[in-house]
This record gives structure tokens, sequence and C-alpha cells, in this order.
């Protein structure tokens, strides 16, 4: 169902638990898992915090977590294609502005970015 922000401005919503389950597919490719996690566990804000180790085990196979090194080279390639923004790191991803409508009001900064 479409979501009318204003004119030209149409929005669809979608199920985060479908997207953590997506996220935890492995027949889906990491870069794209990763943008599913990072939809599936966004808050208002667009931004998806993990505990430590939290996403390498929801990326990995067979109840094995993915390695921090393949973990990051996943990040980082979801970055390069655009489904996650630059700021983005395994403790926390953030959407991209094209893909989320910002919540109005004072901004929640989340704990890995308070600072920026």
């Amino acid at each position: 169902m479409a979501i009318s922000f204003g004119h030209d401005r149409l929005w669809g919503g979608v199920s985060q638990r479908e997207y953590r389950r997506m996220a935890q597919d492995p027949a889906h490719p990491l870069a794209y898992r990763v943008h599913f996690a990072a939809i599936g566990w966004a808050d208002r804000q667009g931004h998806a915090a993990f505990a430590p180790g939290k996403l390498p085990a929801s990326l990995g196979k067979q109840g094995k977590s993915l390695s921090d090194q393949s973990t990051t080279n996943a990040v980082n390639r979801a970055k390069r294609l655009g489904l996650v923004s630059p700021r983005s790191g395994a403790a926390c991803m953030v959407l991209p502005a094209h893909l989320f409508q910002k919540v109005r009001g004072a901004p929640v900064p989340c704990r890995v970015h308070q600072n920026r």
C-alpha cells in the first residue's frame, strides 16, 4: 500500500519482521542481507544498532557467525552499492536518506553516532 508524504512523494511500508528474516537467509547475497538487516532493525531515526557480534551472527550460516573481516567486507559492499549510508558499520547501520523519511522533531542519536 502506498503512503503519501505529499505531492510526488509516495512511499511504501515494509514488514521489519520479514526483512529480519531475509537478512538471515543465506540464499541472498551478503550486501543485500546487510541492507535487509538495516531495514529490519532500523529505529525511527533510520539507525539499526547492533550489540557486539549480533550482525555477524545474523549474517552467518548454519549457526556459525560471519568473520569480522567478512562482515566488514559485506558492509563496505552495501555502502558502495548505496544500500546503506557511508556512516554505517557493524555496530550501527544507517539507512540512506533516499530510502528513509526522517521523523520530525529532534533526532535521537544512537549510541554509536551520538557524537557525530
